[in-house]
């Protein structure tokens, strides 16, 4: 989930062992969401727990040459309340009384520095994905996994907007470039990268995965379609040709009320051949805080033992 840049001036006490302060051109923003859900599989019983659990600090500063420099910091919890501690027992282990819990923050995400101006946006760290720009429907079944180790640039020329990235061989090894048109209602997004698949004895073997996708969006309501591929890695003990991708998403809002439905196919020449219906509901309250619901049904057609429903009902507070 991306963090919502709402700029804030407030000193925290209490967030860690050290009090925070944000200042006019810092932005300290989270989200907590916790719900209760379930799935349709023999057994399974209703449970709490939570969808995205972070917070993050971004800032930015005006440099001397006019220019902005700024940075980001995400820690990603996701879990209830000292789930993820560790427990230390000195020596005793017939007495849990003296075992000492502590507990693991979380990792870190949006990791990244950078600079812009007139000019577009140069970010060092973590990148935005170029071949995303193609992915519009949604991340059921996502073309690429994340860069954590980059360099990106984007920029805006009009009706037009490009990203492009790079992450050398010591990280996930990926040069790409993405472009996006929009006018009026309508858009298209076309994005590639050639990025490590597989290293097999260290022979570090690369793969296209490309995206196009198109969108339009009128009167409180959108529809996104979106076709993507992964090259096959050909080191492979198992060859099954490229995986491939299609998605439509249907989404309507209206005074707070949100209402989404995506279908999504994900197949090979072997053994992957999925489908997947999701049903998205939700109703600002107000105050950062969403109240939403989830129903999803996952098919594989070629083991119908995999199929399974899964459901949510969610209550979100942002800050």
């Amino acid at each position: 989930m991306k963090l919502q840049k709402t700029l804030v001036a407030v000193a925290i006490a209490g967030i860690a062992a050290v009090p925070m302060v944000a200042s006019a051109d810092t932005t300290l923003a989270g989200v907590v969401e916790v719900n209760v859900n379930s799935t349709d599989e023999d057994g399974a019983d209703f449970a709490v727990g939570t969808g995205d659990v972070l917070f993050g600090i971004t800032s930015e500063h005006a440099l001397n040459s006019g220019l902005t420099g700024y940075g980001s910091l995400r820690a990603d919890l996701d879990r209830l309340s000292n789930e993820g501690s560790i427990t230390i027992d000195p020596g005793t282990p017939g007495n849990d009384e003296d075992d000492t819990a502590i507990a693991s923050l979380g990792s870190a995400d949006s990791v990244f520095v950078g600079i812009k101006g007139g000019f577009g946006d140069f970010r060092l760290g973590e990148v935005p994905l170029a071949v995303e720009v193609g992915q519009v429907a949604n991340d059921i079944f996502d073309v690429g996994g994340e860069i954590s180790g980059g360099l990106s640039y984007s920029g805006s020329f009009g009706p037009v907007s490009i990203v492009a990235n790079f992450s050398p061989e010591g990280n996930q090894e990926a040069v790409g470039i993405g472009a996006k048109f929009a006018l009026g209602g309508f858009s298209i997004g076309v994005g590639a990268e050639d990025r490590r698949i597989g290293d097999i004895d260290g022979n570090g073997e690369t793969g296209v995965n490309a995206a196009v996708g198109v969108g339009f969006a009128f009167a409180g309501a959108s529809i996104n379609a979106h076709f993507w591929t992964q090259e096959e890695d050909e080191t492979a003990a198992v060859l099954n040709g490229d995986l491939e991708s299609f998605s439509v998403k249907v989404d309507y809002g209206f005074a707070g009320v949100s209402a989404g439905l995506t279908f999504s196919v994900q197949e090979d020449d072997g053994a992957t051949d999925d489908e997947a219906i999701r049903l998205d509901l939700g109703y600002a309250l107000g105050g950062g805080t969403l109240l939403s619901t989830r129903i999803t049904s996952e098919t594989d057609n070629n083991n119908g033992d995999n199929d399974i429903v899964s459901y949510r009902v969610q209550l979100a507070k942002s800050f």
